[in-house]
């Protein structure tokens, strides 16, 4: 079976893993449910690198039956495993989730991912900045709640004596409320001849329904307990209790429907357009006054992925291919490449995310977060080593490169890059975190050339360390000229260069930005629990 062959059937089998991925990423939600409530570029970039788990785990299974088939039929060749590809896709997406351990991991890591996205974190934080944020009624709302209420029986008089706000038929609160409620069904209303939230209101139509029902039964009730206390005479109750318990009861069935309201207006300004103006506007259209907090960008991570893979696969054209003991194709070069610049992607935001979920990574006034660096960094590496080895397991090279022999011992070695990275970054972060200046732009050249300083020295590093690791094995050297691994380490300068500039003022901007908006926030009794990190029982409920 040829080189081609094999490819391919390894290929059906990791597409086949990576639609089941995508559809296994939901569970146990509704695809609808995470979609709308994420932002799109999170939502893509969470189901990417779950998938690309999955294939990795895909591969490792594919590598370990290929082993046992190799094993059991000694004096076959690698290519005459592709027939186990669509077994091992089989075993790798439906045995073994199943199994107790396994399931647990599956779970973890699923989990993770949908954290990645920001679910439910993103929805729940935009629903409580609306939910504490004041809403002015559309001056529609009062000619709404007349019609409705008229169309039960209640007559005009009744109906202005109510909302008048002098707490005699109504209490203001119940009499706010209800006009809240006929503004919000409005907007809702409006919004449907927006071409933009078609998809939107298609996939949530049995939700609309529902509201919609909802929303009848409230002003129905409404209008019957309006009734009933117009025919009790007021001199069988006081007509301050009297307008307490009737404005208790409307109270009640209106707060339901207008969480409601206001969740799926989180989802709709989350899902519907693409920037945190056009949010900010849509929402205001609703009436509310708000401040959106700012989302990390993911454009560095792209910039850095591109870097990490063309700095990988450059030196590969410098290379002489005449030797088949350390053959290697443009092909297995770029695969080697992907793996790395996945892995050093995750490291960057294992040095970022946790400031942005945790305060144990978040440094004080007077000391920097050295445990997060140590557990982080750790995690980084596992991680990364992980994913290279499952990379270096399945790379057709040539017995020369200790990364087909000892496939284990050279991703450990080179994993040590991403333990650094995050580390560092971290630093660098934390440092200007623990500044006053909000001059982001200031240090980015500085940061640059530390970062650069360090990954050149790095790279100076493991070329000792792969010369160090052939020799251990007692295996041969490649007939490398000094220009190759000159090459490499210029690239790796460049690669922290990169990073140093992009990642760390970007980072603080973020975090800065959304500081000062849970500041604001709180300072109006609006606190917000998923962006504070306080729990829901811990955040004051401001109508």
């Amino acid at each position: 079976m040829s080189n081609f062959q094999y490819l391919t059937a390894t290929g059906f089998g990791a597409v086949a893993v990576m639609i089941v991925s995508v559809l296994d990423f939901h569970v146990p939600y509704r695809i609808s449910e995470i979609r709308n409530a994420v932002l799109r570029e999170r939502y893509y970039f969470a189901l990417l690198v779950y998938a690309t788990i999955a294939v990795l785990f895909y591969l490792l299974v594919l590598n370990f039956v290929a082993v046992l088939y190799l094993i059991w039929m000694p004096g076959q060749d690698l290519f005459a495993t592709a027939a186990l590809a669509v077994p091992a896709a089989i075993v790798a997406v439906f045995a073994i989730p199943h199994l107790p351990l396994c399931r647990n991991v599956a779970g973890a890591v699923r989990t993770a991912m949908q954290s990645l996205a920001r679910y439910p974190q993103t929805v729940e934080t935009v629903t409580a900045i609306i939910s504490r944020s004041p809403l002015k009624i559309s001056h529609r709302a009062v000619a709404e709640v007349t019609g409705e209420l008229e169309r039960y029986g209640v007559s005009p008089r009744l109906i202005e004596d109510a909302l008048a706000s002098n707490n005699k038929v109504l209490a203001v609160g119940a009499a706010t409320m209800i006009q809240q409620i006929c503004s919000l069904h409005i907007s809702f209303s409006d919004l449907r001849g927006d071409r933009r939230f078609e998809r939107f209101f298609a996939l949530r139509k049995a939700v609309f329904d529902d509201l919609e029902k909802h929303y009848r039964r409230v002003l129905r009730r409404s209008a019957r307990a309006l009734l009933i206390a117009d025919d009790i005479s007021p001199s069988s109750m006081g007509s301050g209790e009297l307008a307490l318990e009737v404005s208790d009861f409307i109270a009640q069935e209106c707060e339901h429907l207008r969480e409601k309201y206001q969740r799926l207006l989180a989802e709709a300004a989350i899902s519907g357009v693409n920037s945190r103006s056009a949010r900010t506007e849509l929402i205001a259209n609703f009436g509310y006054k708000i401040d959106l907090l700012s989302p990390l960008p993911l454009w560095p991570l792209v910039v850095i992925f591109a870097v990490d893979v063309a700095t990988s696969v450059v030196p590969i054209f410098f290379m002489p291919n005449t030797d088949p003991h350390f053959k290697v194709s443009t092909w297995t070069a770029t695969q080697a490449a992907l793996a790395h610049g996945i892995g050093l992607t995750l490291s960057v935001l294992l040095a970022v995310f946790p400031k942005a979920s945790t305060n144990f990574a978040r440094p004080s006034l007077f000391a920097l977060p050295w445990p997060s660096y140590v557990f982080f960094g750790l995690v980084s590496y596992l991680v990364g080593n992980a994913g290279l080895y499952l990379t270096y397991s399945t790379l057709d090279l040539g017995p020369g490169w200790p990364a087909h022999s000892h496939p284990l011992a050279t991703s450990s070695l080179f994993a040590g890059v991403f333990l650094v990275n995050t580390v560092v970054l971290s630093i660098l972060l934390d440092v200007r975190l623990r500044s006053a200046s909000l001059d982001y732009g200031t240090g980015r050249l500085l940061d640059g050339i530390t970062l650069a300083v360090v990954m050149t020295s790095l790279m100076v590093i493991f070329v000792f360390g792969f010369l160090a690791l052939l020799d251990w094995f007692k295996m041969s050297s490649p007939d490398l000229k000094w220009y190759v691994y000159a090459l490499s380490i210029f690239g790796f300068g460049i690669l922290g260069f990169v990073m140093g500039y992009l990642v760390p003022s970007t980072a603080q901007a973020y975090l800065e930005a959304n500081k000062r908006a849970r500041q604001w926030t709180e300072k109006h009794g609006m606190s917000i629990g998923w962006a504070t990190g306080r729990s829901h029982s811990e955040v004051p409920v401001i109508s």
